[in-house]
């Protein structure tokens, strides 16, 4: 046996507050069960949307050696040039390898191969530099050449974004990438790599940036947590 407070207050349109008293019958109780129940669900369903969305980094932090961002030919930095947060890691190279990192604490991505995406903003200096060519990877054996998926892409396409100079955001299906050396375990993933190559001969370092790498199975909320 429980007894309910008896006041309901709520607002109308003269943004005044009202309020209704009731007797804590058998009625009232089930009213406000039925509420309460009401009040929970929709409580549930916003925690569930939430969740669609895997936040693998936030770029906000380079890390500390062994798991940091490393760029090969560069030093790393934070930006206050982001998309996302306070920062975005940056770098300044010519070398292919223009950003990665190892995570020392494997990451859920809450998706699978057939049905995730990954997403992320790249920032691009000079695209006219580059030969279109690249490759994303992932994998739970913290290195690109066991464990792991690869995403080849040329055209300078990236899923279906096209790269221009500038910030850019990319959405890539899954199931476009491809295994090396066995498949990853993506409820563990700790790494993660961009290769974008110049075009022969060419030295030219420009600055890549990348923020917010995030997963969802929901390609629609991860375009709309990008705005």
């Amino acid at each position: 046996m429980f007894f309910l407070i008896g006041r309901i207050e709520f607002r109308v349109a003269d943004h005044h507050y009202r309020s209704i008293r009731f007797k804590p019958t058998k009625s009232n109780i089930n009213m406000m069960k039925k509420i309460f129940t009401s009040v929970l669900l929709l409580a549930a369903c916003a925690y569930a949307n939430a969740q669609k969305v895997q936040v693998l980094d936030r770029c906000e932090s380079l890390g500390e050696k062994p798991t940091q961002w490393y760029s090969n030919g560069s030093q790393t930095k934070l930006s206050e040039d982001h998309k996302e947060g306070t920062y975005a890691i940056s770098a300044k190279t010519e070398k292919a390898e223009r950003l990665r990192k190892i995570y020392g604490q494997p990451f859920n991505t809450g998706v699978t191969k057939d049905n995730g995406y990954i997403a992320f903003w790249l920032f691009v200096e000079r695209p006219e530099l580059l030969n279109g060519n690249g490759q994303l990877a992932l994998s739970s054996n913290a290195s690109a050449d066991k464990d792991a998926y690869g995403y080849p892409f040329g055209g300078l396409k990236i899923g279906s974004t096209k790269l221009v100079a500038g910030w850019n955001h990319v959405i890539a299906p899954l199931s476009s990438f491809k295994d090396i050396h066995d498949q990853p375990n993506l409820t563990a993933i700790n790494y993660f790599r961009i290769l974008l190559y110049n075009e022969k001969d060419d030295l030219t370092a420009q600055e890549i940036k990348i923020d917010n790498i995030r997963f969802s199975t929901d390609k629609a909320q991860l375009e709309a947590s990008a705005k």
